[in-house]
């Protein structure tokens, strides 16, 4: 067995016409992004209940935002998953 540790690897995020504005970093332990990813869905299942904003548009889009940073770091550690299956 290795002792090799899974780690992400580059996801890009909020893409712009011309370039990802964002990225996922290579490296990055596959059980912390996790962890990570769900502090992150569990922020948005909040904000969706709480229904605190007054402005729907900025609501959504912080929703959409944080939704997207979970999907990354899921997205960045399946692939090294993928890359490290038998």
């Amino acid at each position: 067995m290795s002792d090799k540790i899974a780690v992400t690897t580059r996801q890009h995020f909020d893409n712009l016409e011309s370039a990802p504005l964002f990225s996922v970093n290579p490296g990055v332990p596959i059980d912390e992004a996790l962890e990570r990813a769900a502090d992150l869905m569990l922020y948005v299942e909040s904000l969706a209940a709480a229904d605190a904003f007054i402005n729907k548009s900025l609501e959504a889009a912080i929703i959409q935002t944080l939704s997207e940073m979970a999907k990354a770091l899921l997205n960045a550690s399946k692939k090294q998953a993928a890359n490290a299956a038998p």
